[in-house]
C-alpha cells in the first residue's frame, strides 16, 4: 500500500508539477522564517538572522532539486523534456518536418496495408476450433499435381485411426424459388460430420449432423439478411430449393465463409449430401480433424495405405497418392502466399528508400544545426544527452509518419479489398489486428533508432571547438557526413531502379499477354449464364430452342452452348488411356485432355476454324456418338496422319478445331475434346450452361432480348453472370494486374523519393559551397562551367546507383517468377529504357540547383560571408 501511495504522489508530482513546486517553495519559506525568527530571539539582528537561516539550510535551489527527487522520476522528467523540446525544434522547421512526416507515412503505409493482408490471410489462424489439426485431403497424380477427387472417402473414414472424423463435400449452383422467382445460390452439399469437423457454432438454431434428413438446410447470416428479411424465427421454416422443400435448421454468421470464394461464389446455402457417397464414387473436396498430437505424416502413410487397397478393388478409377496437407495451406495457395511476399519485399525496399530520404534531410539538418550543437556541447552537454535528444525527435518524427501510415494503410486495404478482394481467400480477415499495430509499432522504433543513429554518429566526431570555428561562416558538412549523404543518394537511385525495372518487367508480360491469341474471337460476343432449373433430366430442346432462336435475332451472327467457357483456369479432364483408337494397340503415353460440352454454334459464335464439320441439331443422343478435336489432340494422338473419321473408344472424330487458350493465356493449349451436349445430357442435366452470342455491333441491346428469349421458352431458366468475352479475357488476367498495379505504385513512389533525394542533396551542396562559386565566377569561371562542378556530382552519384541497380535488378529478376504468371528474366530491351528514364531524372533533378548555383552574384555572396 505504501507503493502505491508512492506512485500515485509521484505521478502527482508529475502532471502538476507547478502547483507542487509553488507548495515546496512555501513550505522552505515558512521553514526558513520559522528558522530566523528562532534566531532573533537569540538577541541576533534580522540580517544576521536571515544569513544565518540560510546558511543552515543551504542553496535554496539546490534544496528545492534534492526535495523534488523524493517526489519524481527523474528519467521520466528528462524524458518529458525531451519530448517538448524535440517538438518545438520540430515545429520552427515545419518544412523539413512536414516532407519528413510524409515521406516516411507512404513507406510505411505501404508496407502495413501489404503486412495486413498477409496477417489477414498468412498469419491469422483459421476462425475455426482447433485450426492447426484441421487438414484437407487430396489425390495428386503426374497429371493432376494440384490435387483432384479422392477415391473412397466412406473406406477412409471407416478404417482410418488418425482422424477424428472425414467428410466431403462438393459446391455447385443451385436455385432457390423466393416469391415465385428462381434464383441462384451457391449452395454446399456436405457428409454430416462436415460442421462438427470445423466446430463453428451457428448463429441461429443448429447445424445438420448424422442423425437428420436430407432435407434439412443451413444458410449464411447474408442470405438470412437479404433474401429472408432477417426473420427471428426462420428456424423452421421452408425452403425451396431446386423444385424441392427444404427445412431451415440453422443460420451460420458471416464470419463463416467456407470454403474461400470469389465474392460472387461464396457459399449462402448449405445441405447434406444426398445420397450417400458410394465406395467407387469419386469427390472433389475432403477435410479432416486429425487425433491430438498425430502428426501429419503419419496420417498421410495410413491414407496412402488404404488408397493402394482400393486401386486393388477399383482399377478403372485408379487413385493415386493421396496427399495431406493443412487446411490454412489449401485456402491459401502457396501462389498466392509468395506472391503476397514478393510484394512484401517491394514495398520493404520502398521503406527503405523513404528511410534513406529522410535519412539524408536529417544530415542537411544537422549541418544546419552545427552551431547550435556546439554550443551545447561547450556547455557541458554530454554526447548521451544529445544522443536521447536525437533519439527523441527522431522517435517523434517515425511515430508521427506512422499514424499518418496507418490512415493511408486502413484506406488502401479498404479500397484494395473492396476492388480485388473477389480474387483473394480470406479478403473478409483482411483488416488492423494486433499483428498489424505490432508490425507498426516494430517499424517505428526501428526508423526511429536508425535515425537517431545517423545523427548520433555525425554529431559525436567532432569536438566542439572545431565544431564552433566550423559553424561561424557557412555550415558546411564533414567528410564522413558528406560520404554517408551521397551513400544514401546511390542506395535511392538504386533501390528506385530496381522497382522500376520490377514494374517494367511486369507491364512487359501485361502488354505480352494482350496481344496473344487466345484463339478465338472475344470483340462483340457477350455470354450468359443459365441456371438449368425445372427442365427435364431427358430434355435438352429447351436450350436448342433458346439457340436458335436467339440466332434470329437481329444484329446476331451466332449463338451456342458451352457448360464451361475458356479462360477459366479450371475444367474437366480425363485421362488419354481412356481415349483409344479402336482396332490400335493402345499408347502408353498418358497425358490429361481437357473435356467441353457444346452445341452446333458454339464454335461460330467464338469464331473458331473447324477443319472437317462442326456439330449439328442431328448430333441427338439417339444417335452415334460424335467427337470434334482441337489440333494439340490431333498432333499428340495422330501424329502424321488424319484423324477425321477415325473411330475412338468415346465416338468418331468429325472435326478438328483450332486450339483455344483453356487455362489462361499464359499456358499454351492443352489437348481438348468437344462432344455434343445432346448426346451427354445425363451428365449436364443438374448443371447451368453459358450462352456464348457473337454479335455484329456493339452487343448492349442484345441482352435484354435475350433475356426475352429466354423467358418465353422457359420461365424456370435463371439468367445471371452476363458478361462480354472482353470481360473474360480481362477477368484471366485480374490477379496478375493487381500485382502490376501495386508494385507500378511502389516503383513510381520510388522515383519521387528519389528524385527529390537528389534534389535535396545537390541543393544543400550547392549552397554549402556558394563562397567557392563566388570565388570561382570572380576569378573569371563561365556559367557552363559551375552548372557542369554541381551535374557532375549529380550525375556521378547517378551513375553508382544504376550500376547498382543494374546488378540488383538482374539478380532478383528470379523472384518474380512466383507470380500468377511467367515472367521472363530482365533484357536490355527492358532495363536501358528504365536506366534512360532514372538519368533523366536524376539530371533534371541536380540541373535545377545547379543552375541556380551558377546564377549566384559573387560580390552579393562574398559580402554575405
Amino acid at each position: 500500500m505504501t507503493h502505491l501511495k508512492e506512485i500515485a504522489q509521484r505521478l502527482r508530482a508529475l502532471w502538476r508539477w507547478s502547483r507542487v513546486a509553488r507548495d515546496l517553495d512555501e513550505e522552505m519559506r515558512l521553514h526558513m522564517a520559522l528558522r530566523q525568527e528562532q534566531l532573533q530571539r537569540r538577541s541576533m539582528s534580522t540580517d544576521e538572522a536571515a544569513t544565518a537561516a540560510r546558511r543552515r539550510f543551504g542553496d535554496p535551489l539546490r534544496l528545492r532539486e534534492d526535495a523534488m527527487d523524493a517526489w519524481r522520476w527523474r528519467w521520466l522528467e528528462e524524458g518529458i523534456q525531451d519530448v517538448r523540446f524535440a517538438l518545438r525544434t520540430l515545429a520552427r522547421r515545419p518544412g523539413f518536418t512536414l516532407t519528413a512526416v510524409c515521406t516516411l507515412a507512404l513507406g510505411i503505409g505501404a508496407n502495413t496495408a501489404v503486412f495486413s493482408v498477409v496477417s489477414g490471410l498468412v498469419l491469422r489462424p483459421l476462425p475455426f476450433a482447433d485450426p492447426e489439426r484441421l487438414v484437407q485431403i487430396d489425390s495428386v497424380s503426374p497429371l493432376n499435381p494440384e490435387g483432384g477427387p479422392v477415391l473412397g472417402v466412406e473406406t477412409f473414414r471407416r478404417q482410418s485411426q488418425s482422424f477424428e472424423a472425414i467428410a466431403g463435400y462438393e459446391v455447385s449452383a443451385r436455385y432457390v424459388r423466393l416469391a415465385g422467382v428462381p434464383e441462384r445460390v451457391m449452395t454446399l452439399r456436405a457428409e454430416p460430420d462436415f460442421f462438427s469437423i470445423l466446430g463453428a457454432p451457428p448463429l441461429r438454431g443448429r447445424t445438420f449432423g448424422p442423425n437428420d434428413p436430407p432435407a434439412v438446410a443451413v444458410v449464411s447470416e447474408r442470405f438470412w439478411n437479404t433474401h429472408l428479411g432477417s426473420d427471428p424465427s426462420v428456424v423452421g421454416s421452408p425452403l425451396t430449393l431446386d423444385d424441392q422443400t427444404f427445412t431451415v435448421i440453422g443460420v451460420m454468421p458471416a464470419s463463416f465463409q467456407f470454403p474461400a470464394r470469389a465474392a460472387d461464389e461464396r457459399i449462402d446455402l448449405w445441405i447434406p449430401l444426398d445420397p450417400p457417397l458410394p465406395p467407387r464414387r469419386q469427390i472433389g473436396d475432403v477435410i479432416g480433424r486429425l487425433r491430438r498430437n498425430l502428426p501429419r505424416a503419419v496420417a498421410e502413410s495410413e491414407l496412402g495405405g488404404i488408397a493402394r487397397q482400393l486401386a486393388v478393388q477399383y482399377p478403372e478409377n485408379n487413385p493415386h497418392r493421396i496427399r495431406v496437407v493443412p487446411l490454412s495451406d489449401a485456402v491459401v495457395s502457396s501462389a498466392v502466399r509468395q506472391s503476397l511476399f514478393l510484394l512484401f519485399g517491394a514495398v520493404g525496399l520502398l521503406l527503405a528508400l523513404a528511410c534513406s530520404n529522410v535519412a539524408n534531410l536529417v544530415l542537411v539538418r544537422l549541418t544546419l544545426r552545427g552551431r547550435e550543437v556546439a554550443v551545447r556541447r561547450a556547455l557541458g552537454a554530454g554526447r548521451l544527452r544529445l544522443v536521447r535528444q536525437f533519439l527523441t525527435e527522431s522517435l517523434l518524427l517515425s511515430s508521427a509518419g506512422g499514424l499518418a501510415g496507418l490512415g493511408l494503410a486502413w484506406s488502401g486495404t479498404t479500397y484494395a479489398m473492396r476492388v480485388a478482394g473477389a480474387h483473394i481467400p480470406r479478403s473478409h480477415e483482411v483488416g488492423l489486428d494486433w499483428r498489424v499495430f505490432a508490425f507498426l509499432l516494430a517499424t517505428c522504433t526501428v526508423i526511429g533508432l536508425g535515425l537517431s543513429l545517423v545523427s548520433a554518429l555525425t554529431v559525436g566526431r567532432r569536438e566542439p571547438q572545431v565544431a564552433l570555428q566550423e559553424s561561424s561562416g557557412r555550415s558546411t558538412m564533414s567528410a564522413s557526413s558528406r560520404r554517408v549523404r551521397d551513400g544514401l543518394v546511390v542506395a535511392e537511385v538504386a533501390l528506385a531502379f530496381i522497382l522500376a525495372v520490377g514494374a517494367a518487367m511486369l507491364i512487359r508480360e501485361l502488354v505480352r499477354l494482350r496481344h496473344t491469341d487466345p484463339g478465338m474471337v472475344t470483340k462483340n460476343v457477350v455470354t450468359f449464364h443459365l441456371g438449368n432449373l425445372g427442365t427435364s433430366d431427358s430434355d435438352v430442346r429447351p436450350f436448342y430452342e433458346i439457340a436458335d432462336r436467339v440466332e434470329q435475332l437481329p444484329g446476331v451472327r451466332a449463338a451456342g452452348f458451352t457448360q464451361l467457357l475458356p479462360l477459366q483456369n479450371w475444367g474437366w479432364t480425363f485421362n488419354s488411356s481412356t481415349f483409344q483408337v479402336r482396332g490400335r494397340v493402345p499408347k502408353r503415353e498418358v497425358f490429361p485432355i481437357e473435356l467441353r460440352f457444346v452445341t452446333p454454334g458454339y464454335f461460330r459464335a467464338l469464331g473458331i476454324s473447324v477443319r472437317g464439320r462442326a456439330f449439328t441439331s442431328q448430333d441427338t443422343g439417339d444417335m452415334p456418338p460424335v467427337l470434334i478435336i482441337n489440333e494439340t489432340l490431333a498432333r499428340k494422338s495422330f501424329p502424321g496422319e488424319d484423324p477425321l473419321g477415325k473411330v475412338t473408344t468415346r465416338g468418331t472424330i468429325v472435326g478438328v478445331a483450332d486450339d483455344v487458350r483453356q487455362a489462361d493465356l499464359d499456358r499454351p493449349s492443352m489437348p481438348e475434346l468437344y462432344t455434343a451436349i445432346a448426346q451427354n445430357w445425363s451428365h449436364l442435366s443438374d448443371l447451368g450452361l453459358t450462352l456464348v452470342v457473337g454479335t455484329t455491333d456493339r452487343s448492349d441491346p442484345i441482352r435484354e432480348l435475350v433475356r426475352a428469349v429466354v423467358h418465353d421458352v422457359n420461365p424456370n431458366l435463371a439468367v445471371f453472370r452476363i458478361k462480354t468475352m472482353d470481360a473474360v479475357v480481362d477477368d484471366s488476367l485480374s490477379s496478375f494486374t493487381v500485382y502490376l498495379y501495386l508494385l507500378a505504385a511502389a516503383a513510381v513512389l520510388a522515383l519521387v523519393l528519389a528524385s527529390t533525394g537528389t534534389y535535396a542533396m545537390i541543393s544543400h551542396m550547392a549552397t554549402a559551397r556558394t563562397r567557392e562559386f563566388a570565388i570561382r565566377v570572380a576569378l573569371g569561371a563561365d556559367r557552363p562551367r559551375v552548372i557542369g562542378l554541381v551535374l557532375g556530382q549529380g550525375v556521378r552519384l547517378m551513375t553508382i546507383g544504376l550500376g547498382l541497380g543494374v546488378f540488383g535488378a538482374f539478380a532478383g529478376g528470379q523472384l518474380l517468377q512466383g507470380l500468377p504468371v511467367s515472367v521472363r528474366p530482365p533484357d536490355v530491351v527492358t532495363v536501358m529504357p528504365i536506366a534512360a528514364l532514372v538519368a533523366a531524372i536524376a539530371v533534371v533533378a541536380s540541373f535545377v540547383p545547379a543552375w541556380r548555383a551558377a546564377a549566384t552574384d559573387p560580390i552579393g555572396a562574398l559580402r554575405s560571408e
